[in-house]
């Protein structure tokens, strides 16, 4: 055999009991993910932002859009959660 050959045998041989006991834990782990964004210029003010969370089983996601320039103004709010 190949020495490359060899080194995949025993990598995939290390690393899938590793991933196998693993990925149940990374599953359970609780996460968060936030992003902001907002401009102003002559032509109106605009602002965006995105929230989702998971703990303890429950998820959560939030987007928020708003808009008001020299034409009006324009808001939009999404919520979803899952037990």
């Amino acid at each position: 055999m190949q020495k490359s050959t060899v080194r995949r045998i025993v990598f995939t041989a290390i690393a899938a009991p590793a991933l196998a006991f693993g990925a149940p834990a990374v599953a359970m782990a609780d996460a968060h993910y936030e992003n902001e964004f907002s401009k102003a210029g002559p032509k109106g003010a605009t602002s965006f932002e995105v929230k989702a969370h998971a703990k303890d089983g429950r998820a959560e996601y939030h987007e928020a859009f708003e808009h008001a320039g020299p034409h009006g103004a324009v808001s939009s709010h999404t919520h979803s959660s899952a037990d």
